[in-house]
C-alpha cells in the first residue's frame, strides 16, 4: 500500500510525520494521572499499565473507536485554520435544541441533495431538519423518555432502530431487511430511529440503500397513519468528515415530535453549541464542492484499505475469509479472535474478545475494541478502524506479524517482561489489600 494516496497528503508533510501525529493524539486522549478517574476506562487503564512498562511495542496507536488524529477533511482543517470568522452572535446559548434557523435552514437542502428527496416528501407540515449538536445515542434516550408520554404498553416494542449501513460490520443491510424493519415499526407503532451514520461512508462503486427516502415514500402512502409523527433520522458528520470532536450531525423528523424532544433537552442541559454548528455550517457554504470530493474520495480509500488488510491476514496471518466481516460500509473491519482464544468454554463471548484485545494491545502496542461491540454469543470478535493514515495501517499489520499474530497459533500472545511484572504487582496488591 502506497502512502502518497490523495488522503495521505492531508497536510503536506511526511508520512512518518503523520504517523507520529496519531501517537500524539492517542496520548492526549488516553493520558489520565488520576488512578481513581481512569478506573473508569478500561482503555485509559490498559494505557497506563503500557505506558508504566516503557511502551515495549512501540507508541500506542488507538484504533478502537474511530480515531481522526490526521485524516480530516483537508478542506475542512485549512478552512479553520485559514478563512473561519466567527460572528459575536454565535457565542451564546440556543433557544431550540435544533439549531438557529439560517444552520437549519442550509442543511435541509444538504439533506434533501444528499438523501434525493423530492418536494412531495419533505413538506413543512410533515417533514423539518434541523441541526444536532450530540450523538444519535442521546437522541435514543430522549425516545425512549418519549414513550412514557404515549402510555405505550410495555408488551410492544417502543424502539426499533434501523442502522442500513452497518456498524461495526461495514455490511449493507438488504431492501428485504430494511422494508422488514420498517414493517415490524408499524405493526407496534414504535418510535422508528433512523441512524445514517456512514450513509456517507460508503463505497462509491456500491449503490446506497436510501433508507430515509425509502421511508418517507411510506409515510407518502399513508397519509395521516400514526408512524407520520413517530420516526426520526440522524445523519451524523463526524464520520463522514473524519472531525468527530465537533459533534455536529442532521437531524431529521416531523415538526412534532422534533418539538417534543426540544422539551426533554431542557431538562438536563442548557442548549449551547452555536460555533461547531457555524463552523460546519459556514465551509459546508464555501466549499460545498471540496465536500462532496471529499465524500468519493474517502469511501475509496477506505475500500482500498479494506482489501489490503483483508489480503495480508489471510495471506501472512492465516486467516480464513470467512472470520474477517467487511462490506462496503463503514470505515471498520472486524475480525474473529484466534482459535486458540475460542477454546474456553467458561468465558462468554465478549469476556474472551476482551482478553484477547487487551492480549493484543500488550503484545503490539494496538488498542482494539475489545468487549464493546461483541454483543451477540455467535462468535468473539474485535473491531479494526481503518480511519488512520495508510502508514499507520501498515505499521499495525507489521506489529500484529512480529507478535505472532496468527488464526491458528499455539499459545496466546505473550506479555512484554516488564509489563507482566507490573501486572503481576498489581493483581497482587488486589489481591492483598
Amino acid at each position: 500500500m502506497s502512502s502518497k494516496s490523495t488522503l495521505c497528503s492531508i497536510f503536506g508533510i511526511e508520512s512518518s510525520s503523520r504517523v507520529d501525529a496519531h501517537y500524539e493524539g492517542a496520548r492526549t486522549h488516553l493520558l489520565n494521572s488520576n488512578e481513581i478517574l481512569r478506573r473508569t476506562s478500561h482503555e485509559q487503564e490498559l494505557y497506563a499499565n503500557y505506558i508504566a512498562a516503557g511502551e515495549p511495542a512501540g507508541p500506542t496507536i488507538y484504533s478502537s473507536k474511530g480515531e481522526h488524529f490526521t485524516e480530516v477533511c483537508p478542506s475542512l482543517k485549512h478552512f479553520i485554520d485559514h478563512e473561519l470568522k466567527l460572528d459575536l452572535k454565535y457565542f451564546g446559548y440556543m433557544e431550540y435544541s435544533f439549531g438557529l434557523e439560517e444552520h437549519r435552514q442550509i442543511l435541509k437542502k444538504l439533506m434533501i441533495r444528499h438523501h434525493e428527496l423530492d418536494d412531495e416528501l419533505v413538506k413543512p407540515e410533515d417533514f423539518e431538519v434541523g441541526c444536532l449538536m450530540n450523538s444519535t445515542r442521546l437522541i435514543m434516550f430522549d425516545l425512549e423518555w418519549s414513550k412514557y408520554l404515549d402510555e405505550q404498553k410495555p408488551e410492544k416494542i417502543d424502539l426499533v432502530i434501523i442502522n442500513t449501513q452497518h456498524n461495526p460490520t461495514g455490511k449493507q443491510w438488504s431492501l428485504d431487511v430494511v422494508n422488514f424493519l420498517m414493517d415490524l415499526a408499524w405493526k407496534h407503532e414504535s418510535y422508528l430511529l433512523i441512524d445514517d451514520a456512514y450513509y456517507c461512508v460508503h463505497d462509491p462503486r456500491v449503490e446506497i440503500v436510501n433508507t430515509l427516502k425509502i421511508w418517507l415514500k411510506r409515510l407518502a402512502q399513508h397519509k395521516n397513519s400514526a408512524m407520520a409523527t413517530r420516526w426520526l433520522h440522524t445523519h451524523p458528520f463526524g464520520k463522514q468528515f473524519n472531525c468527530n470532536a465537533l459533534g455536529m450531525a442532521m437531524i431529521s423528523s416531523s415538526p412534532q415530535l422534533m418539538a417534543q424532544l426540544n422539551t426533554f433537552y431542557w431538562h438536563h442541559s442548557y442548549l449551547n453549541g452555536c460555533v461547531n454548528a457555524e463552523i460546519l455550517c459556514q465551509w459546508l457554504s464555501k466549499h460545498q464542492h471540496d465536500a462532496e470530493q471529499f465524500i468519493v474520495d474517502n469511501g475509496m480509500e477506505i475500500a482500498r484499505k479494506k482489501n489490503f488488510v483483508c489480503q495480508f491476514m489471510e495471506q501472512e496471518l492465516s486467516y480464513p475469509s470467512t472470520s474477517l466481516c467487511t462490506g462496503p460500509s463503514t470505515s471498520y473491519l472486524i475480525f474473529e479472535v484466534p482459535l486458540i482464544y475460542s477454546q474456553d468454554s467458561t468465558k462468554k463471548k465478549s469476556e474472551i474478545a476482551e482478553q484477547f484485545s487487551d492480549d493484543l494491545y500488550y503484545a503490539t502496542g494496538v488498542m482494539l475494541s475489545g468487549d464493546m461491540f461483541t454483543h451477540a454469543e455467535v462468535a468473539a470478535y474485535v473491531r479494526l478502524h481503518l480511519g488512520s493514515d495508510p502508514a499507520n495501517i501498515e505499521e499495525i499489520l507489521r506489529r500484529f506479524k512480529a507478535a505472532g499474530l496468527n488464526y491458528h497459533m499455539k499459545h496466546k500472545l505473550g506479555v512484554a517482561p516488564g509489563l507482566a511484572e507490573r501486572l503481576l504487582t498489581k493483581l497482587h496488591n488486589l489481591v492483598t489489600s
